[in-house]
């Protein structure tokens, strides 16, 4: 069985059974599609000049066939920040071809350039069942998959009225904020005898936010000790906070005699893991041990760290973190990085795990930080772990997108100046690269933030594009700053605050029901949230009318009631 590119559309052919796709006669998206079980390669389209890619990393990404981009091929496994939902659509002539997996654990897809032209291809190693389905708008090919994934569906008004803190997200932020040696302590060549603490500094920039009518915010808490923040923050602002952990990377230890004393001091989720090498790493197919995120040693060079196996990470969760909580009381959230970015099978005789396991051990271990009562937020995520945790840092920059992707990471606080500038406008800040399919599917079930290397702030020449995006697809701010940086940042912090408020404060809980390019050229776009609240987004050099309201050039314009 295969796809067959005829002039007008697609024909799939099985079993000497034609099945054509016309875009000349669209078919009724709830009557009309082919549904198949594969096993191995999947059937996709050759893709043809003029075609769009529309790829689910993070909350999605479009990209041309025949465009030349930076980063290149691009593969990914589905369930993980790369395939964050088990869906592709190709776009050709305004019709909008979806290919929608039952499930992504067992399945990867290739964006890969031959002669000139991206070619896709699909595979998946257990049996899946794909739907093909063509559909007039974007809109309504997510549409059509949301009812496909209607069973993990798990919406935010339950899980705020679980957790009520949680309303502070709601035309909120989040701030995480640095103390100026954070750097020199975390990733230097020297072994420096200070601490990279920043409570005292977060109060100081709280203070400023707060008479400023920052009214909501959640604080993150990155080192142990700062934890004494937590409680100042929340009696005297009402600022809810999160405690930063780590699940995933286990430091080697002989690493230690390499890696900064007041890192591996401060950062206790280091001390913790230390403990679980060997026994407790992650192994591959082969039985090695499977690396993790690069540390900087005072040696000049970089050292792997190891993963943690999931299983054995829920159960440190389970031992670690209700007692963590009851030293401070005063958190009301949990920002558990790296764990909820994808699935892995674990080869290990003592804790083994397959790829469908480990969706199911990462959904009760997130489950358990919620029902203690704790904000559980993760690095990106997936959908198939949305049941189980209220916000995500990253989805809302798509990862290719990233400025120096590799070590976005690492340079969470620091302005990128002109060359960031210049390539989060090619990418990051382009109308035509970035596309919401995630919203347009699970907007309504989860908090959606930017990655804190892609905070509004990490280039002010762009901060008002970046805010722009944010209403657009009604996500909350995340900014991520030195704290010898403030001041100079307060003002454009505040007004983009303010601005992307207006519009999260009514449309966070609410689903997007329309995405429509309102140009030819992607630069102006409309969405609308609940069928109630509409944005329309100027990103090109010159004014928009809408309706008889002028858009301004960069500028957004937020309507009650007009959906259409």
């Amino acid at each position: 069985m295969h796809f067959v590119s005829t002039e007008n559309g697609f024909r799939l052919e099985r079993n000497g059974t034609s099945f054509t796709f016309s875009v000349k006669k669209i078919p009724t998206c709830c009557e009309d599609f082919v549904k198949l079980t594969v096993r191995g390669t999947i059937p996709v389209p050759k893709i043809i000049s003029g075609d769009r890619i529309l790829l689910p990393v993070d909350e999605g990404i479009a990209l041309v066939a025949e465009g030349e981009y930076e980063f290149g091929n691009i593969s990914s496994d589905f369930c993980s920040r790369g395939g964050t939902m088990s869906m592709i659509i190709i776009e050709r002539n305004g019709q909008y071809l979806l290919c929608a997996l039952d499930t992504g654990a067992y399945a990867r897809y290739e964006l890969i350039k031959e002669s000139g032209l991206y070619q896709l291809s699909m595979y998946c190693t257990e049996p899946c069942e794909v739907q093909y389905i063509i559909c007039s708008t974007l809109a309504e090919a997510c549409r059509y998959y949301r009812r496909l994934k209607a069973h993990l569906l798990s919406f935010l008004e339950n899980k705020i009225s679980a957790l009520p803190e949680s309303e502070k997200l709601i035309g909120g932020a989040i701030f995480w904020v640095w103390n100026d040696d954070y750097e020199r302590v975390m990733y230097s060549d020297e072994n420096p005898d200070i601490s990279p603490c920043a409570a005292e500094f977060m109060l100081q920039a709280a203070e400023k936010l707060y008479a400023r009518g920052v009214k909501k915010a959640l604080f993150g808490i990155f080192f142990g000790p700062d934890g004494r923040a937590a409680a100042p923050l929340y009696n005297k602002f009402g600022y809810i906070s999160t405690k930063y952990d780590n699940y995933n990377d286990v430091p080697r230890p002989d690493m230690l005699k390499f890696i900064p004393k007041n890192r591996i001091l401060n950062c206790d989720y280091s001390q913790r893991r230390i403990k679980d090498y060997p026994d407790g790493v992650q192994t591959d197919a082969n039985g090695e041990l499977t690396k993790a995120w690069a540390l900087r040693g005072y040696d000049g060079k970089m050292h792997d760290q190891n993963t943690l196996c999931p299983k054995v990470a829920a159960q440190r969760m389970k031992e670690e973190i209700p007692a963590q909580w009851e030293e401070f009381p005063a958190y009301e959230g949990r920002f558990i990085d790296v764990y909820g970015g994808g699935i892995a099978s674990c080869s290990s005789k003592k804790h083994p795990v397959t790829r469908g396991e480990c969706i199911q051990i990462k959904n009760k271990a997130f489950r358990f930080v919620s029902d203690l009562g704790l904000i559980t937020g993760t690095e990106d995520g997936f959908e198939d772990i949305i049941g189980s945790i209220l916000y995500n840092e990253g989805m809302n920059s798509p990862f290719h997108f990233r400025f120096d992707k590799m070590d976005c990471g690492r340079r969470k606080a620091q302005d990128y100046g002109e060359e960031g500038a210049a390539f989060q406008k090619k990418y990051m800040l382009n109308p035509a690269c970035r596309v919401p399919l995630w919203h347009l599917v699970y907007h309504d079930c989860v908090i959606s933030f930017p990655y804190w290397g892609d905070a509004i702030n990490s280039c002010r020449e762009t901060m008002q594009d970046k805010a722009l995006f944010s209403c657009l697809y009604g996500c909350p701010p995340l900014y991520s700053f030195f704290a010898g940086n403030f001041d100079a940042l307060e003002e454009e912090i505040v007004r983009t605050y303010h601005m992307i408020a207006e519009v999260t404060e009514k449309v966070t809980t609410l689903p997007m029901t329309d995405f429509v390019y309102l140009t030819k050229d992607f630069t102006v776009q409309k969405t609308v949230f609940g069928g109630r609240y509409t944005v329309v987004a100027n990103f090109s050099e010159k004014d928009f009318e809408y309706k008889g309201v002028v858009v301004k050039a960069h500028n957004k314009t937020f309507i009650e009631g007009d959906t259409k």
